[in-house]
């Protein structure tokens, strides 16, 4: 892009001296911006001392940024006027392209911004606007001018919906919510979501990213970019559509493990997005990050409350959110009680018990202050003592001073203004004054505690992400014959061959079951021979049958040659009867894998899809996937240790490991097996699946034991 956000100078393209018209919307709405601004309209002249040009090429200078607000007819011509005077920045406003699937004009857009170099904002663009410089391109005049003139605005809202940009916006003046940006798009036919993201990465103004998307056109670009960003800004996201199934082919029974909504959620969390469906959410994050300095905030939790009941609630909540409640010492705890009730509880949470007035949440919070100052005293400055974060909750009783309690947690605010503080009235109406006056304040503040333990819970995850080094680029060394490899795997058909399959990982220094595959009776006793086993397995290699319950194409515990060849017949038969069309390579043989009672049998599986380009999932054995949904998803290539951690994530990852008795298994190779699955996976383009089923892992081996790699 060509720095969208550095704006001088405005051209509006029409303008108008007629009220109530979009045109004339736009010039009100650009009164306080300090830059140049000019207006162009074919019938010229002059409206309350402006002057009209009669066209772009007319204007005396090459603005920063042209506006379209023409019909839809006139852009293409207009957008080669922009040309012909150098402009380099479009927004266009007019409707009437694809969302009325009028693709033409507007793929003759792009065609013409391509060709030219032109920045192209939408079509079909509510607003566009940069509250530092006072900049409003929009004709939506209420919402918008309410958010200038404040020094507090670091929330960049962009928004793909018009309806959802209102009604943001409507909700975020209620909240005391500024924004540093606000920008809406909707049909994308150029720039899209994920130059925006790269722009804020350099807007100095901006805090905090809030999005607001209905399509994600280039997802692995955006995985990307947003994993970076998260480094800086917290972003928040709703995306809506993810209740649909997505609509593709799955070769393999896997697929169920993984839904689109499930790899959206794997995404966006590898990705470090705070995804919420909820709009409230959406709203309540937006504030939380916007209001909060997070590296100042204490990671421990106090609770004060004046009735028992939600004390009970918000212990629940804070165990659900994995929010830590802080522990006081004895010593603290006599600093607690001081001037309290003999009937009040110093546990954390505090109760300070129903009757409780303003000089009692006057008393509480200047306990905890003292505490902070002894801790702050004795502990060395160098180890950053932060003051506990509080949340300060409400029930109004017939003898609460509401209001008054209000204005104290405001001044305690004011003289703590590094120390984390949120608030709870309950109760609506009898609570409403005391929430505005929290309100105006710019105090955090919810009608329920759920709600504030849960956006508090957000910071903390904020905070453990920024914590967290991105990984560097992963590096691995690929096989000699990896160019042989990959021209033979444009022979195979629907799946790899069994041999061709075995060919690949034993290329890849992989561990695998080795298969011989045999066309006639006349080579199995060769084969029983030079595999030198006493239990062999029989399976069919052909890509019109991929799983062994289709038409009983595996035949296990072969003892004999006799055996062994009775098998071989037995799949043809059964093949012939049930898929007489079915294409036969041959029937393959190999060792018996067994496993024994300290074996462990663990599933890999990866599949690309048209979203995020891969997704890799692990789990044990089908008891636990099929009742406990027991698995860990990651969008790949990850490290070696990100693979350790989707194993501990398992529920089941105390029984591969020592547990009363039974030893561990070797996390090492299994973990570089799975690892190396990700390069094969990456390394053919023309693999769109691979299922492992399973591996067998002990405490010295690690055996794939079934691979099935779909074309």
């Amino acid at each position: 892009m060509n720095s969208f956000f550095d704006i001088k100078s405005v051209a509006i393209v029409w303008s108008s001296e007629e009220k109530w018209k979009i045109w004339n919307s736009l010039i009100k709405n650009l009164n306080n911006f300090d830059g140049e601004k000019y207006w162009v309209n074919p019938k010229w002249g002059e409206y309350e001392g402006v002057i009209f040009y009669k066209s772009i090429t007319d204007l005396p200078i090459v603005p920063d940024i042209l506006v379209f607000t023409i019909p839809a007819k006139f852009v293409a011509d207009s957008l080669e006027e922009a040309w012909k005077k150098w402009v380099k920045r479009v927004i266009i406003i007019s409707a009437w392209f694809k969302e009325i699937w009028n693709l033409d004009d507007e793929n003759k857009l792009v065609k013409i911004s391509k060709k030219y170099d032109i920045d192209l904002l939408w079509p079909n663009c509510l607003w566009y606007a940069d509250t530092e410089i006072n900049l409003n391109l929009s004709f939506w005049t209420k919402q918008l001018n309410a958010c200038f003139g404040w020094k507090c605005q670091n929330i960049a809202l962009v928004s793909q919906s018009w309806a959802m940009a209102v009604a943001l916006t409507d909700w975020a003046l209620s909240r005391k919510m500024w924004f540093s940006k606000m920008i809406s798009m909707w049909n994308k036919a150029w720039l899209n979501e994920n130059d925006l993201l790269l722009e804020l990465e350099r807007d100095d103004n901006t805090e905090v990213i809030a999005l607001y998307l209905e399509s994600i056109d280039f997802w692995e670009e955006f995985f990307k970019i947003t994993k970076s960003l998260s480094k800086k800004y917290p972003i928040i996201l709703v995306k809506s559509g993810i209740s649909e199934r997505w609509h593709l082919a799955a070769s393999s029974h896997t697929w169920a493990l993984s839904s689109q909504k499930e790899i959206l959620f794997t995404a966006f969390e590898n990705a470090w997005i705070h995804y919420t469906q909820s709009l409230e959410n959406f709203f309540l994050w937006s504030q939380v990050f916007s209001k909060t300095n997070i590296e100042d905030i204490s990671e421990e939790l106090v609770i004060i409350t004046n009735a028992w009941w939600p004390w009970v609630m918000a212990t629940d909540h804070t165990e659900a959110y994995n929010v830590k409640l802080a522990e006081f010492s004895d010593s603290e705890k006599e600093l607690l009680k001081k001037w309290l009730s003999d009937s009040a509880s110093i546990a954390n949470p505090i109760d300070i018990v129903w009757d409780a007035t303003s000089k009692t949440y006057e008393q509480i919070l200047n306990n905890l202050t003292l505490i902070d100052k002894v801790n702050c005293e004795a502990r060395d400055s160098a180890l950053g003592y932060k003051k506990r974060s509080i949340l300060i909750m409400l029930t109004a009783q017939s003898i609460t001073d509401v209001e008054n309690i209000a204005n104290v947690i405001v001044d305690f605010k004011i003289k703590n203004p590094d120390q984390l503080v949120m608030v709870t009235f309950m109760w609506g109406e009898w609570v409403e004054k005391g929430r505005e006056i929290l309100s105006e304040a710019w105090m955090l503040e919810y009608d329920y505690p759920k709600k504030a333990i849960e956006a508090f819970s957000r910071l903390i995850i904020q905070k453990k992400w920024q914590n967290i080094d991105l990984e560097k680029e992963i590096q691995f060394k690929l096989p000699s014959n990896i160019d042989d490899l990959k021209n033979r795997i444009k022979n195979e058909e629907k799946f790899c061959s069994n041999n061709f399959t075995w060919e690949i990982l034993e290329s890849f220094n992989l561990n695998y079951v080795k298969e011989i595959m045999v066309n006639s009776e006349e080579e199995i006793p060769d084969v029983y021979d030079s595999l030198d086993t006493e239990l062999l397995v029989a399976r069919v290699s052909s890509p019109d049958i991929p799983h062994k319950t289709d038409v009983w194409w595996v035949i296990l515990n072969i003892w004999t040659k006799q055996e062994a060849i009775k098998a071989y017949n037995d799949i043809l038969n059964n093949i012939s009867k049930h898929v007489p069309n079915a294409l036969v390579k041959g029937i393959t043989f190999s060792k018996m894998a067994i496993k024994d009672s300290l074996s462990r049998e663990i599933f890999v599986w990866l599949k690309r899809d048209k979203s995020f380009w891969s997704i890799l999932i692990v789990w044990m054995w089908w008891i636990f996937v099929n009742i406990f949904e027991d698995v860990s998803r990651r969008v790949w290539l990850v490290s070696k240790n990100e693979i350790q951690k989707m194993l501990t994530e398992l529920k089941v990852f105390p029984i591969l490991k020592w547990t009363r008795g039974q030893k561990w298994i070797n996390f090492d190779k299994l973990i570089d097996t799975i690892f190396v699955l990700q390069y094969i996976f990456r390394e053919f383009n023309e693999i769109s699946e691979i299922d492992i089923n399973p591996i067998f892992s002990d405490e010295n081996e690690c055996l794939i034991v079934d691979a099935k790699f779909y074309l």
